[in-house]
């Protein structure tokens, strides 16, 4: 059974040799391109999965890490986009316990909102039909006092008690590009796809770039699939609008500083807009923004100055006898949200998640969308496949998670690694890293079998504990260096190296604008 790591070592010497054709290409390794590679590859294809950065590098490792199905696309009238991220939601918390888990969430409704505690509450009563699940209730504000003593409740009517999906969404990448490679696929990161190999009359596959080199190399396939997010139409144009990029951001506090049990949402006194408190390792978390983002695409986003004041407010409107401040931020990440518009005059809140679909002769793409419904964008872009190259695919079949060996119960590195668990867990140091959850048993699986080439791609993605620790995470760089030496063949001038890097990264767009370092890092 092949690791991420060994399928990236055979793909890389297959393309640099040139004697390898597959049925499909995917350019793209965040959560759609990983879901197209792990349906196509269960069905018996040969792919390939190609990505210009890390995995998970874009948008993948810096959303909300919500799973759930959209109660705002509920309130606007998208009921099928509801319904069917709702039931994958569903699907997720059944087949990846340990990775997807339930996670309360608690409505707080001042008076004079909209929608009241009584209106909202009969739109969750649809919410769960849709879903197929029975997950709220209504909770009397005396019962909300005592399970959130730390909240002002000066100003709010009711509350509506529900629950939706949390996770980490660069671990859901991984697990599904491991499980993409187990039933026979190949992918690849740090391979850059320049442009296409064009015939008369339809793309035959890509000239692409890999180890970081600069040269060229033509790789053929009976089809190409574009699911490289935001930068999707660079590599197609759309005939008709195009791609608008919004920027949500979020702040990392430790738990003791906002202690929440549960995702709350509050509408943020200053423009009513739903933002969210809740719980993620270890750590709260205050989200999100919605704005535009003018940045360069192939730099580090990072928050600015606006957002981290207008998060705060909404701690300190809500928190106030925390006295929250921007020293008690550990860590900060925003993300680019890939959204489809035919004009940029609605406000970025009002703006469809719907993903969209486009295609020309050997070529299909698709971006925009929702975490939770990855799957379905999978099955619709392979269907168009099916439809230009009916011979690559018959019926599609849902991909099925790998499972660790019968009898085995540690669920969170079960959730996490799939069928090798209990290899990860054989491994002799279970210690927790500070006050995260990861184990550095589950560091040194990743730097040995997860395709791990700069540090910034195991303290930001592979884990996380760049976020969780913040510039805590030096007290552990003895230790994590000597590891980094041992599986990936560094020296020390080289892990000295790699730790700048990290720290540049770091500090120019995972910190707050009053700590960054005044310099624009970008990769690539």
């Amino acid at each position: 059974m092949k690791t991420l790591t060994q399928a990236a070592r055979e793909a890389s010497t297959a393309i640099e040799h040139g004697d390898a054709e597959y049925d499909l290409i995917i350019i793209g390794g965040g959560i759609t391109g990983a879901g197209i590679f792990h349906l196509a590859a269960s069905q018996g294809a040969k792919v390939l999965l190609l990505e210009q950065q890390d995995f998970a590098w874009g948008t993948s490792s810096r959303s909300s890490k919500m799973v759930h199905g959209g109660l705002r696309y509920l309130a606007s009238g998208q009921w099928k986009m509801t319904r069917d991220a709702a039931r994958e939601r569903e699907s997720l918390l059944t087949e990846l316990p340990g990775l997807v888990e339930l996670m309360p969430y608690l409505m707080l409704h001042k008076r004079g909102d909209f929608p009241s505690a009584a209106i909202f509450h009969r739109v969750l009563s649809v919410y769960d039909k849709l879903a197929g699940s029975q997950h709220h209730k209504p909770l009397s504000i005396e019962k909300a006092r005592s399970w959130l003593s730390e909240v002002a409740f000066d100003e709010i009517s009711g509350v509506n008690l529900f629950a939706d999906g949390v996770t980490d969404d660069a671990r859901l990448v991984l697990r599904s590009l491991q499980d993409g490679v187990l039933a026979g696929g190949l992918a690849l990161n740090y391979a850059k796809v320049s442009g296409f190999i064009e015939g008369e009359s339809r793309i035959s596959g890509v000239e692409v770039s890999v180890n970081e080199g600069q040269k060229r190399h033509k790789v053929k396939a009976k089809c190409v699939i574009n699911a490289a997010g935001c930068w999707a139409d660079k590599l197609h144009p759309l005939a008709q609008g195009g791609l608008r990029p919004l920027r949500g951001s979020h702040l990392v506090l430790p738990f003791e500083r906002l202690p929440v049990s549960a995702c709350i949402t509050f509408y943020h006194p200053q423009d009513g807009r739903p933002v969210y408190i809740y719980p993620w390792q270890a750590c709260s978390v205050i989200g999100t923004t919605d704005l535009d983002h003018h940045g360069d695409l192939d730099c580090e986003p990072g928050i600015a100055q606006e957002e981290v004041d207008y998060l705060l407010e909404l701690a300190r409107h809500y928190f106030p006898k925390h006295n929250i401040e921007e020293g008690d931020v550990i860590s900060s990440w925003s993300g680019i949200r890939p959204i489809f518009s035919e004009s940029n005059d609605k406000a970025p809140s009002k703006e469809s998640r719907e993903h969209i679909i486009w295609s020309k002769p050997g070529l299909i793409s698709v971006t925009g969308g929702k975490l939770t419904s990855y799957h379905l964008m999978a099955k619709q872009t392979l269907e168009k496949v099916s439809e230009q190259s009916p011979e690559i695919f018959g019926e599609l079949k849902r991909a099925k998670f790998s499972q660790s060996e019968q009898g085995y119960a540690d669920k969170h590195l079960s959730g996490y690694f799939g069928y090798f668990a209990p290899q990860v867990f054989a491994m002799v140091n279970s210690d927790t890293i500070g006050v995260s959850r990861c184990q550095w048993r589950e560091l040194e699986w990743s730097l040995a079998n997860e395709c791990v080439e700069h540090l910034d791609d195991l303290l930001l993605r592979r884990t996380r504990l760049g976020l969780q620790l913040g510039a805590e995470i030096v007290r552990y760089r003895e230790a994590i260096s000597r590891l980094c030496c041992r599986h990936l063949g560094w020296s020390s001038n080289e892990a000295d190296k790699e730790w700048s890097r990290f720290e540049q990264i770091f500090n120019s767009s995972y910190q707050l604008p009053t700590r960054q370092v005044r310099e624009n890092i970008c990769d690539g």
